[in-house]
């Protein structure tokens, strides 16, 4: 260090690389990185060659009343919280199994004979045979449909409604609360306690009923959806679509079921989203799938109504994961679209449409918007999850949900945009066993309807032939003699208005018109 006379300033050392560098990044420069923590005390396993007997050593860390609390199910790992199981990726458990092993040691014989204890000394070879060792060992069967019982409990509780709570497994029907157990292969559960005290929501009913007033139908719809999708269900297929003005109240709808299943339980995809490879991947394990804007991207419509009849209709599908196995299996994601007009979907079937349950929306508070209202539905969680229940015991005894009258417009709008064939059929023609109609006849009818309808593209021959058979409602081809001529023919459909074809007739004949 230089010397200075009295009274002279003494330069300042400089600080040395490691100092400068804590300087420069804000680490104070009295750090000092904390000491690895005391390795964890030893255990003594089988030899690594002997992957079996070591995931057997390991694996009662993982268990829990009776049964273990870590499952291999669809190629994916598989660990209880508590209230519901959650997946966990290869990189957890192995990041898991390394400290479990690090410092363990095992019995080997050396060249003299005599035993040795050696290090078992972890590899990502000895780790990669030790999961598939412990994944064969702790294996679900990829047939298990969660919600479900791993071993049959008394009285066949499998047979009754059970919603997962912070406090235990409440059983819908009877309001009781049971302990908490892995033995229930779940996963979703109620992100907070079932209080049975709880007071009814009182600013939640008041929301509902400033947007839907004297409509207590739509109310019981919505109460009933609620109930549906905290319950587990998916046998009823349906899917929810709310279509209303902005600031309508659609998101509070949304951003309140979704407080009710736990954010971790939701996704939201995009229509767009739907059309992708990886597209379906965030729906593996949720059960509320919420698309915030429903309206249909230019391409892609098919496979869009393709992947929502499939998932809504409980089909097994392949999802494509990236950087990961695929995963086959049954989708238990509920849809909910939320929109400001009714989507364009395209289904010549009709199919969509009769999966759909349809709530609309008249009153808009743009600009009136309660900003305490979010806030305020937070603290009554307890109570709408009473009346959703309330809402399930209605829907249980009933047996299928029902759409108020408000939507009958709605809903008819939607069967006739999403299948022109069906709108068609209902309005020139009559479906009739014995009724036979030309296909000229049929096609030009059925260009004339879309002529009055304002549809520009009514395709061509061969596609309405397609989308007529999709339609399922029994028409056939078939060839039919009048006059001496053999005519190609639709059998089951009359057509009751008459096409503007210029070949001087309508083609509709019933069976005793026909010759022979």
């Amino acid at each position: 260090m230089p010397t200075a006379a009295y009274g002279d300033a003494v330069p300042p050392a400089r600080p040395g690389p490691e100092r400068a560098v804590r300087m420069l990044t804000g680490i104070p420069t009295d750090y000092e990185p904390p000491l690895d923590e005391a390795p964890a005390e030893s255990l003594h396993l089988p030899a690594p060659t002997n992957p079996m007997a070591v995931a057997r050593a390991l694996l009662p860390a993982w268990q829990a009343h009776g049964t273990y609390t870590l499952r291999h199910w669809r190629g994916a790992w598989m660990r209880w919280r508590g209230p519901h199981w959650d997946e966990d990726d290869a990189a957890a458990m192995r990041a898991d199994l390394y400290p479990r092993v690090e410092h363990a040691t095992y019995t080997t014989i050396d060249r003299n004979g005599q035993d040795k204890t050696v290090d078992w000394a972890p590899t990502s070879a000895k780790i990669a045979n030790l999961v598939e060792a412990m994944a064969a060992i702790v294996h679900l069967p990829a047939d298990t449909e969660p919600p479900a019982w791993l071993a049959a409990p008394d009285r066949e509780p499998e047979q009754r409604t059970i919603v997962a709570c912070q406090n235990g497994l409440l059983d819908v029907a009877s309001r009781d609360l049971h302990p908490l157990t892995p033995m229930f292969f779940n996963r979703v559960s109620v992100p907070f306690d079932y209080a049975p005290e709880a007071p009814a929501p009182a600013r939640w009913l008041g929301f509902l009923n400033s947007i839907w007033p004297d409509d207590p139908e739509a109310i019981h719809a919505l109460q009933e959806w609620f109930g549906y999708v905290l319950s587990g269900r998916t046998d009823l297929q349906k899917m929810l679509l709310i279509v209303g003005p902005m600031r309508s109240g659609k998101g509070t709808i949304a951003r309140t079921l979704t407080a009710l299943v736990g954010k971790r339980n939701m996704t939201g995809p995009t229509m767009s989203s739907l059309t992708t490879n990886f597209g379906l991947a965030d729906l593996v394990g949720k059960s509320l799938a919420i698309v915030a804007d429903a309206r249909l991207p230019r391409q892609g419509t098919e496979t869009i109504v393709e992947r929502l009849l499939t998932i809504s209709g409980e089909d097994a599908v392949t999802v494509d994961r990236k950087h990961r196995e695929p995963w086959s299996g049954r989708l238990p994601a509920r849809f909910m679209l939320l929109s400001n007009e009714l989507p364009a979907f395209r289904d010549s079937s009709g199919a969509i449409a009769s999966r759909l349950l349809i709530l609309t929306m008249t009153i808009s508070n743009l600009g009136r918007e309660d900003t305490t209202l979010d806030r305020d539905l937070a603290r009554e969680l307890p109570g709408i999850l009473n009346w959703a229940l309330d809402g399930l015991d209605r829907l249980t005894q009933r047996g299928r949900l029902v759409e108020p009258a408000s939507s009958t417009e709605a809903v008819a709008l939607l069967e006739a945009s999403t299948s022109p064939i069906r709108a068609f059929l209902a309005d020139w023609c009559h479906l009739d066993a014995d009724a036979t109609t030309s296909k000229d006849g049929l096609y030009e009818a059925w260009r004339d309807w879309c002529r009055t309808e304002g549809r520009d593209h009514p395709g061509t021959k061969p596609t309405f032939s397609r989308d007529l058979f999709a339609a399922g409602v029994g028409i056939k081809e078939t060839r039919v003699r009048v006059g001496g001529l053999r005519v190609q023919s639709y059998s089951g459909v009359r057509l009751d208005r008459p096409a503007s074809t210029g070949q001087g007739w309508s083609g509709s004949w019933s069976g005793s018109d026909q010759g022979g």
